[in-house]
């Protein structure tokens, strides 16, 4: 491995660890499940670009003749990390969108899955599959993109129309480099046919991507952004006071939320109260209601929102907007 490859590696090892951290941090303040999602998303990653010095040790101690059946578990290793932080990415865009299906949350994974297995298992010297098996990766990428895209322009929304468009120049970008991605991968596979290129002092070789590992270098940008944005929100002392920042994400959130489950105007306002910790007799006083009145809004909210409580409430809302 050259020196400047060799930086590069341990660059983009530093950048996931420390993304997963802050996505982490976000998390445990938040609860929001997309921080999560990217905290496994980022992990995920790390564990794949560390199988690069994997390599370059084996290739130093049993030398640079490995057999197949190394490469043949190299390759089943790289397709579960890349099932795990691609996986997790689409996980993380099925929760920002509010999707709840388990059909569509899930069966994208498992086709990936599927698909980059059969191609592994037929592929052999075959240099045409060996670029379809390293094209799912860009593939799964461009799905989630592409259903990214269609949610924003689907909806009618104003307030989840401006949530979703709110990075749209960035997933643009992020799609012009899953598109060099692919250009990388016809290079080595069919138009060179080669599995090594030499560039001066610095080796390329086929079995990465360096696109690849740029593309996610943005997504950590992004990624680490939001969460960073998320922990500065949440550092505020007084969430309640119509001019912070807290509580102006608060009621775009609470827009969301609200759309989602079709609550009413009045219920929207009741839970606006729910997530101050005020209880019936307070936000009866403050909408100017009777707490009877507030009691019926409360169960109208928990029922439409599936939630037993207004503790499981909270955390439901804290959780998925």
């Amino acid at each position: 491995m050259g020196l400047a490859i060799f930086y590069e590696t341990l660059f983009v090892i530093l950048v996931s660890v420390l993304t997963a951290a802050v996505c982490l941090s976000s998390y445990l303040v938040t609860r929001r499940k997309t921080m999560l999602y990217a905290c496994f998303a980022f992990l995920f990653y790390f564990l794949d670009v560390v199988s690069i010095l994997q390599d370059d040790y084996a290739t130093r101690t049993l030398g640079p003749d490995l057999s197949p059946e190394y490469f043949f578990v190299r390759s089943i290793y790289t397709l579960l990390t890349g099932a795990g932080f691609l996986g997790s990415f689409w996980l993380m865009v099925c929760s920002y969108v509010g999707e709840n299906r388990k059909s569509v949350r899930y069966a994208p994974i498992i086709a990936f899955v599927v698909a980059s297995f059969v191609l592994l298992a037929i592929s052999g010297d075959s240099k045409i599959l060996r670029f379809c098996y390293y094209s799912c990766r860009a593939l799964f990428m461009f799905w989630i993109l592409m259903y990214g895209g269609i949610q924003y322009l689907k909806t009618h929304d104003a307030v989840e129309r401006q949530r979703l468009g709110r990075y749209r120049l960035q997933c643009v970008a992020l799609g012009l480099l899953g598109l060099l991605m692919v250009s990388e991968d016809v290079l080595f596979f069919l138009i060179l046919s080669t599995d090594i290129i030499q560039i001066g002092p610095i080796t390329l070789s086929a079995e990465r991507n360096y696109f690849e590992n740029l593309l996610m270098v943005c997504c950590a940008l992004m990624v680490g952004h939001f969460a960073w944005k998320q922990l500065d929100i949440h550092s505020s002392k007084s969430p309640v006071v119509d001019d912070t920042q807290r509580y102006r994400q608060t009621v775009e959130d609470l827009l969301v939320y609200a759309n989602r489950h079709q609550l009413t105007a009045r219920e929207r306002e009741v839970l606006d109260f729910i997530l101050r910790d005020l209880d019936n007799q307070n936000i009866a006083s403050s909408m100017s209601l009777a707490p009877s009145t507030v009691k019926v809004h409360v169960h109208n909210i928990l029922q439409k929102t599936g939630k037993a409580n207004r503790q499981e409430l909270i955390q439901d809302f804290w959780k998925t907007v």
